[in-house]
């Protein structure tokens, strides 16, 4: 059986770690065939290639506008990230069982820790938010630890595992911290967090779902949080289900008008970054870089406080439990092709 996920340029812990993952689960027999394992990402919401046949266990919609799927016969849906995912694609809303994730839960090398052996406060920002900020400045002034999500995906897990409270831009840092029984808070610094993603998730396990926006940190990022605002998503957070699905086809929609308006404003952008690097703008951008970074500090501090969240124990070993056995499915399918 193949295992196809999302390879990011510099990387992303919560991608890259469908790298080793399978692997631990259920050594050997990972190779290409007509088989193909869909798990850790926001992978789902497009048809693939009918020739092959799409084994589904804990991924999710998110990054493409969503199509239904419930009567290809080339799709087998074990499990989905969350109800939201199943309904954008048609499918019962039993199928969302929760993200993929969860199974390492079920690795002896990263065994829940006792509360005494868990210290600090770590902040993970989504990737595309640590291109453009120094957080590791930030963190330090706000006494949080910064951990970069382009880090080795196992150092990160681990970074987690041992901490007390996890103030996760990443979604995949609030799953993991769940998973280790670690408490969590969302965090958003921009319009590029994906609201209907991490609402699929914290569904599943029946937590509200209620971020803190800390900013981007600096005027670049600031600058990148107006341009996805104004030209493909929304910074609202939907309020029922129906809602959600429509935030998830607005923020994939296309066509020649939107596509046209979306060019413009990331040119205006562009442009707008590119002036404030000049020589006679220099004070004028130091001063809103100032600004942006300092309210991000104030904020991370005040998030810092928090008593942060957890599912309850018992929808987390029903979750896990369920996920065990779509996990025993996809075993036996990729054993029986030997």
């Amino acid at each position: 059986m193949d295992i196809e996920y999302r390879r990011i340029l510099g990387g992303n812990f919560g991608d890259d770690m469908n790298s080793w993952f399978w692997e631990k689960l259920s050594p050997g027999g990972w190779n290409e065939t007509e088989n193909t394992l869909l798990g850790i990402g926001s992978l789902l919401g497009r048809d693939r290639d009918p020739n092959k046949t799409w084994h589904v266990i804990g991924s999710g919609a998110g990054y493409r506008y969503p199509l239904d799927l419930s009567s290809s016969d080339h799709w087998n849906f074990l499990a989905v990230r969350g109800p939201l995912t199943a309904r954008s694609l048609g499918l019962n809303e039993e199928k969302g069982c929760t993200d993929t994730a969860i199974l390492l839960a079920t690795i002896p090398e990263f065994r829940t820790l006792p509360e005494d052996e868990r210290d600090g406060i770590i902040f993970i920002p989504h990737h595309r938010a640590a291109e453009n900020c120094e957080w590791d400045t930030i963190c330090e002034a706000a006494g949080i630890k910064y951990i970069d999500p382009r880090n080795e995906s196992k150092e990160v897990i681990e970074t987690i595992r041992k901490s007390k409270l996890v103030l996760s831009g990443a979604m995949h840092a609030a799953i993991i911290a769940d998973t280790f029984r670690v408490k969590w808070l969302p965090v958003t610094t921009s319009s590029t967090i994906n609201h209907f993603k991490w609402m699929d998730w914290t569904s599943s396990m029946n937590v509200p779902y209620k971020p803190i926006f800390i900013g981007p940190g600096s005027l670049e990022g600031k600058i990148q949080h107006l341009v996805y605002k104004y030209s493909w998503s929304s910074e609202k957070i939907p309020k029922n289900p129906k809602k959600a699905i429509r935030y998830l086809k607005k923020r994939n929609r296309s066509g020649t008008i939107q596509n046209f308006r979306a060019a413009v404003i990331w040119k205006i952008g562009s442009f707008t970054e590119k002036s404030l690097q000049s020589k006679t703008l220099s004070k004028i951008r130091e001063r809103m870089d100032k600004k942006a970074n300092n309210m991000t500090l104030k904020t991370l501090r005040t998030a810092s406080k928090s008593k942060g969240m957890l599912s309850d124990e018992d929808t987390f070993q029903h979750r896990l439990n369920k996920m065990k056995e779509h996990l025993n499915s996809i075993i036996s399918i990729k054993t029986n092709e030997g």
